[in-house]
């Protein structure tokens, strides 16, 4: 990815996870620190013979500081060497991609048939019948759509729908080449992303934009405009993967080491963990060094025959600027960092002249971006 590209993803997604300019910032790699951590330190406990007499003094000079500067030191002490653990742990769970496919992210075996047969030229309403049947959710969420007012209300009689053949032929196949993808990533979104409470909104919102985007550039250039909606949608898997199990890891961590502080009866490390909780900037950095990789994984696992998704999330995950970047790959880049454009412009986070070297860095043509900034991309336009 281009420089440009890098600083500002970046920043969009510090947007979005809602980290201050001044804010420390924690990463994913390691620092060689593990021996002086506080959690590896000898517990701090009265009459524990494992502890030292320099040890003793050490923390008794810690407790008569105890101000404000000194405490917030301890505590960012702290919250780096968990971060140290954490990223151990992380990369030994996002390693593991069979536990990933099959327990943080799994969408049945039987969604990437019906993916695959959506890009066919001729598509009968009992084929995708046939193919959606067995995906229980994907049923379920489909007879849901169908019977809202807004549907319901177009079948003669009105009454509820409960086959799924007059539901599809209600919406009809083109309206399911846009809601199946879109039911597949609402099914992938984390339940929750505490203490990042706007994020689920937001990544979902940027994924549905991106999609759009890229679907809209495709059409104007002739490309495959249901691969760039799928590739530009599925693109975010990672995120969701990556934040799914950075929140679960560093809970666990946090857990562990806050029960061995209290079984050594460490007040100061105890207080000090349980002030801390899970850092946005690391996520983000986690984002940068995983996401795009394990979104081309996962979708690499579904073995699609028709539709070439893996080859382009392949590419997607080289980065602006990779040689053998496909047409479709360069789309769905401009679609990313249009979006991303559009969402630090709205909360004053970028200027002019930032965005026109961000947009000719991704060779997007002032004619296109045009095009998309007159295109609605905040939801799908269905009928």
């Amino acid at each position: 990815m281009s420089s440009i590209a890098q600083v500002q993803q970046q920043r969009f997604f510090d947007c979005i996870l809602e980290i201050k300019p001044d804010q420390k910032r924690y990463g994913v790699k390691r620092q060689n620190q593990k021996s002086n951590s506080p959690l590896n330190a000898p517990a701090v406990a009265t009459g524990n013979a494992g502890r030292t007499l320099l040890d003793i003094e050490q923390q008794a000079a810690f407790n008569r500081q105890a101000g404000v500067i000194a405490k917030q030191q301890f505590v960012e002490f702290t919250q780096a060497h968990l971060h140290d653990q954490v990223a151990e742990e992380l990369f030994l769970k996002l390693g593991k991609f069979d536990t990933v496919a099959s327990t943080v992210f799994n969408l049945a075996e039987g969604f990437p048939a019906v993916l695959d047969v959506l890009s066919a030229r001729a598509l009968t309403l009992s084929q995708l019948e046939n193919l959606i049947s067995p995906v229980e959710w994907l049923k379920e969420d489909l007879l849901k759509l169908v019977n809202q007012p807004q549907y319901r209300n177009k079948t003669p009689s009105g009454n509820f729908i409960k086959e799924l053949k007059p539901a599809i032929g209600l919406l009809g196949i083109e309206t399911m080449k846009q809601i199946l993808p879109v039911f597949a990533l609402k099914r992938s979104l984390p339940h929750a992303t505490d203490p990042f409470t706007g994020f689920k909104s937001q990544i979902w919102q940027y994924s549905i934009a991106v999609a759009l985007a890229a679907q809209r550039l495709a059409e104007e250039t002739g490309e495959n405009a249901f691969v760039a909606y799928c590739a530009g949608l599925f693109h975010s898997l990672g995120y969701l993967v990556v934040t799914r199990t950075y929140l679960r890891t560093y809970q666990q961590v946090k857990q562990a080491a806050m029960l061995k502080a209290r079984d050594a009866r460490d007040t100061e490390l105890t207080d000090a963990l349980d002030s801390l909780d899970a850092d946005a900037s690391f996520l983000n950095s986690c984002f940068a060094e995983f996401a795009a990789i394990i979104s081309a994984d996962l979708v690499s696992k579904w073995g699609l025959k028709r539709l070439p998704l893996s080859q382009v999330l392949d590419q997607v995950a080289e980065g602006v600027g990779y040689s053998g970047a496909s047409r479709l790959t360069e789309i769905v880049h401009q679609a990313v960092c249009f979006v991303q454009a559009q969402t630090l412009r709205k909360y004053k986070l970028l200027d002019d002249v930032e965005e026109l070297a961000w947009m000719q860095a991704v060779q997007l043509r002032p004619e296109h971006r045009q095009l998309l900034q007159q295109t609605r991309l905040d939801r799908l336009e269905i009928d």
